[in-house]
């Protein structure tokens, strides 16, 4: 995609449920995301009916994760306060 569309086209997904992430990338492609659907049709859904429909993305490449060893960042407790505003995160175990 052109440069000039890229910020747009990389807030086009956070209308939708599926994506959990979304990123800039340089290389081969301009963008990455982590879309969590339901059931193979969602995923379909998602690529076909979201991310494909937008006249800018002219190619796909997808692959499915099917079982996380490790995630990157440490496990918190009470996440959904934090995002409520009401307290700070804390390390499980500390």
């Amino acid at each position: 995609m052109r440069p000039a569309d890229l910020e747009r086209v990389a807030l086009a997904p956070a209308a939708h449920d599926e994506p959990a992430f979304v990123a800039a990338t340089t290389g081969r492609t301009d963008l990455v995301a982590q879309a969590l659907c339901r059931d193979p049709a969602g995923l379909h859904r998602c690529l076909t009916q979201r991310l494909g429909a937008l006249r800018e993305v002219d190619a796909l490449e997808t692959s499915p994760v099917l079982r996380t060893l490790k995630a990157a960042s440490p496990a918190l407790r009470g996440i959904a306060q934090v995002r409520r505003g009401r307290a700070a995160p804390t390390r499980r175990g500390g």
